[in-house]
C-alpha cells in the first residue's frame, strides 16, 4: 500500500506537472488534493483551467458544480446557528432578507468568493454546453 501524500506535496507535484505540460498528471494530483482538503479553492481553480485547456466543458462543469456544492454547504452550516427561532435568528433572517430580498433562498451574491465567480462561470459553461448540443 502506497503512503498517502500530504496536501501540500500533492499541490507542489501538480504545479510541477503543469509546468512540464503534464496536464493529465496534474489533474489527477489536483483531484487527490481536493479529496484531502475539499475546502481549499486552489486545486478546484487549477482543475477547471486544465479542463478548459483540454476543451472539456462538461468535465469543467462537474468540477464547478462539486466545488459550489462543497463551499455552499460549508457556509450554510456556518450560518445555521444564526437562523434559528430565537431573537438572534429573527434578527439574522431580517438582515438577510434586507440584503438579498429573500430570507429563505440565498443568492450566489450573498456568499463570499469564490462562490459568485464560480456561479457565473457555471452559467457561462451551461450556455456553451447547450449551444454545442444544438
Amino acid at each position: 500500500m502506497k503512503p498517502v501524500k500530504h496536501y501540500t506535496e500533492l499541490i507542489e507535484q501538480a504545479k510541477n506537472a503543469e509546468e512540464n505540460s503534464e496536464l493529465q498528471k496534474a489533474a489527477v494530483l489536483y483531484q487527490q488534493a481536493i479529496r484531502q482538503e475539499p475546502l481549499e479553492e486552489f486545486p478546484y481553480n487549477r482543475l477547471m483551467i486544465i479542463y478548459r485547456k483540454f476543451k472539456q466543458p462538461k468535465d469543467e462543469h462537474k468540477v464547478i458544480a462539486k466545488a459550489l456544492e462543497v463551499f455552499k454547504n460549508h457556509y450554510d452550516r456556518k450560518t445555521e446557528p444564526y437562523t434559528g427561532k430565537d431573537k438572534l435568528g429573527q434578527v439574522s433572517r431580517a438582515l438577510l432578507k434586507s440584503l438579498s430580498g429573500n430570507e429563505k433562498k440565498l443568492s450566489y451574491t450573498t456568499y463570499p468568493e469564490p462562490i459568485p465567480k464560480w456561479t457565473i462561470r457555471k452559467k457561462t459553461l451551461e450556455k456553451k454546453i447547450a449551444k454545442a448540443g444544438d
